[in-house]
């Protein structure tokens, strides 16, 4: 089974969204059974839920993050992931810096995309930059589908 983890800075706003995006393109297309994915933060202090603005964002396109509760990165997450999946260049060094030698499974996600560019932070901000934030992951997730098909063993 493929195992896809998100990762940004407190695990509010960026890698709840795009794992709630991804979890339901994986329904929509019923690869459930091939694919997981989960979220975690680098720099988690206790187990917050998902910001409001990230929460009504996600409640726009029909998705959940009620339940959502923020987690600190771990090693044992980062090994047991298939591929990871971080907002930003520092994400990736702090990845690798908790577990040396992964640098085969992490990527930023827009890197995974084919594009060179950090996942802007929109926590603070107004509704409109998480909205913002939210469509550009979504956009990205898009990019990345046919190659997550692919690791996952599903050509089409």
């Amino acid at each position: 089974m493929l195992h896809i983890l998100f990762i940004c800075t407190g695990n509010t706003c960026r890698s709840p969204m795009a794992e709630a995006l991804l979890k339901a393109k994986i329904k929509e297309e019923n690869l459930e059974q091939l694919i997981t994915v989960s979220s975690a933060g680098i720099a988690v202090w206790k187990a917050d839920q998902a910001s409001k603005h990230a929460q009504t964002v996600m409640q726009g396109v029909g998705l959940d993050l009620t339940n959502h509760r923020s987690r600190q990165l771990l090693p044992e997450h980062i090994v047991a992931a298939s591929i990871i999946l971080v907002m930003t260049e520092n994400h990736k060094r702090a990845v690798f810096s908790l577990v040396p030698g992964v640098q085969s499974k992490v990527y930023t996600l827009a890197e995974y995309a084919g594009e060179k560019r950090d996942i802007g932070d929109p926590y603070g901000g107004e509704c409109m930059i998480y909205q913002q934030c939210a469509e550009e992951i979504e956009k990205i997730l898009g990019l990345c589908w046919g190659k997550i098909k692919i690791l996952a063993g599903k050509n089409n």
